[in-house]
């Protein structure tokens, strides 16, 4: 429990509404025009952050996707090999980037008509992390049901 003292606390007198201050202050300033030309051509968003006292934190990951658009393309695996799959995916992911598409679509399929089990999501897994080790891709995600159930992955480039 905090204590107080007996003491009452000195309240400041509000200002009437349309006072000069440069009358108050016993100076010749428009302050309003000095804050104006003082903030002229400068960035508010980066003004606020400075007043913060601090600089911008760079976005997170899921700030970052967010901002992402739905894939605007789509590549479907069905029916490769692993080989073929590794290269198609490569090939892709370099034709994506170079039409500068920021998030796209591979389709590996579950595995459901294999003989054993899925191959292609495992392969596709490892090409997309040696991708993003790369630099080449941002992120990628196997969507709810993870990489054994899910069958497509969306890939979100740099």
């Amino acid at each position: 429990m905090v204590r107080r003292s007996g003491k009452k606390k000195q309240v400041l007198p509000s200002l009437p509404d349309g006072a000069d201050l440069g009358t108050l202050f016993g100076v010749k300033v428009d302050f309003a025009g000095e804050v104006e030309a003082s903030l002229a051509g400068s960035d508010l968003a980066q003004v606020l952050v400075e007043k913060r006292g601090g600089v911008a934190r760079p976005p997170t990951l899921p700030e970052k996707l967010a901002a992402y658009p739905p894939p605007q393309e789509e590549l479907d695996l069905h029916g490769c090999t692993g080989d073929e799959a590794t290269r198609k995916t490569s090939a892709f992911i370099n034709g994506v980037t170079v039409l500068r598409l920021k998030t796209v679509l591979i389709i590996t399929g579950k595995g459901l008509h294999s003989e054993g089990p899925a191959v292609l999501p495992l392969v596709v897994d490892g090409c997309l992390a040696e991708l993003k080790l790369a630099g080449r891709i941002l992120h990628y995600s196997w969507g709810m049901k993870g990489r054994d159930r899910s069958g497509a992955v969306v890939v979100f480039l740099e």
